[in-house]
Formats: C-alpha cells, structure tokens, sequence
C-alpha cells in the first residue's frame, strides 16, 4: 500500500534567501559584515542596546551574517533544511516556524550570553528542530523512512554540537540551543498530523492501492501555541538580567 503526502511547492525559502543575501551584500559596502561597529548599525543582538529597549534587535539580527563563510554555509542550509520544511508543513507554518524560532534563538542568546551575534542558524536550527518533530510523531505511519531521517538528524545533531562546543568556534550555542527548543516546541504541535482518505475507488489491491493522506492539525490549536510562544519569550526577556 502506498501513501501520498501532501507536500507544498517551496516557495518562501527563495525569499528569505534572497533577503538574507542581499543584506550581506549591503553589510559589505557599507563598512564590512565583520565590523562590530557595522553589524551594531545594521540591527545585530547587541545586549546593552537591548537593554536599552531596542527589542526590535531580536529580529532584524536573524537577517545578518559575519563574513563570507557565515553567509555561504547558512545560506546553503536554508536551501537545503527550508525547502523540506516547507514542503512538509506549508507556507504558512513554515512562515511562522523560521520568524518565531529565529527570535526565540535570538532571546536566548540576549538572556544567557549577553553579547554580540547575529546570523540565520538560530532560525535553521528552528527548522532542524521542527523537522525533527514531524519525523518523531509521523515515525509509525512512515516506518523505516521515518526511522532512517531520524536516525539522520540525531547525527546531523551531534555534529553541530561537537563543532559548536570546539574551542575558540565563535559560535553561539545559547542562540543555536534557543532555536532549537523553540523549533521542538512549535514543531510538536505544528506537525501536519495525518488521516487516511481512500482515493483508489474502493479497490485494494496490494501493492497497488494509494491512500492519500490529510492534514488534520487545526487553525485554532496552532494560534493558541504561537500566543503561548511569544508570551514565553516576552516573559525571558523581561526578567532577563541587564547590563545598564
């Protein structure tokens, strides 16, 4: 027997990753995208202007990159993490995973290391964590795929974290960890869950017959958690320590 999911065309992963080139390039002819001083102009997580209330830094810094090989490996990591995360959970949900988890990295990194950074991996480990709960709750119904993507992502995992935890790697894991619980959590409850629906005109005949599957997962119950997401955050920044 055999299932069709329903899969959406990407679409938004070229957008965000034509946004995210083209503020690179307009980091680099106004004063280089390795200057603090530049990437402070540009909208980077830089905890005493936070402090100071510009919040508005929690977002935009999920748009910056620091040198070239920031941009080209997370650049290549949405084209490759985006457009299956976007397939399998459609545009809209895809919209809101990559804006909330790259905020809710970016509040992590504000809360517990009270520094500079920038970058789109807290949004892509936002994605990696979602992609992780759709296997996770679907990993009956997709069987030995499900298990093998799993399996995948465990290691995929592992290494982020060893090179992230490498000394002297400059890497911020608070902003990486922060993406990744925010992405677990929206995915969980995101996750298209599926229900079967015969499309083979009543005949089953092995091997051959197809169930097309639909997603079940209601509009409401997706409103309530990103209300529930963003207070969490709300509630992170506002008892985060300051350093003003």
């Amino acid at each position: 027997m055999r299932f069709r999911i329903p899969l959406s065309k990407p679409r938004l992963t070229y957008v965000f990753l034509a946004i995210i080139i083209a503020v690179f390039l307009a980091e680099e002819f106004t004063g280089g995208s390795t200057s603090s001083r530049n990437l402070i102009r540009w909208g980077a997580n830089y905890a005493p202007l936070v402090d100071a209330g510009q919040y508005w830094r929690l977002f935009t810094a999920n748009f910056l990159h620091i040198g070239f090989m920031h941009i080209a490996v997370n650049a290549y990591s949405l084209y490759i993490l985006g457009r299956e995360v976007e397939a399998l959970f459609g545009w809209r949900r895809f919209l809101v995973l990559y804006l909330l988890t790259g905020l809710s990295g970016a509040v992590f990194s504000y809360v517990f290391t009270h520094g500079l950074s920038a970058g789109a991996s807290t949004a892509l480990f936002g994605l990696f964590g979602a992609l992780g709960a759709y296997y996770f709750r679907n990993r009956q119904m997709l069987g030995e795929t499900g298990q093998r993507m799993l399996g995948n992502l465990a290691i995929t995992l592992f290494i982020n974290i060893a090179i992230g935890l490498s000394p002297g790697s400059g890497i911020d894991n608070f902003g990486h960890l922060g993406g990744f619980v925010g992405g677990l959590a929206l995915g969980w409850f995101f996750c298209p869950r599926y229900a079967q629906r015969d499309t083979s005109g009543g005949m089953y005949l092995p091997g051959i017959t197809t169930l097309e599957l639909v997603d079940t997962n209601s509009l409401g119950k997706q409103t309530l958690v990103i209300a529930v997401f963003v207070l969490a955050l709300i509630a992170l920044i506002l008892f985060a320590p300051t350093t003003i």
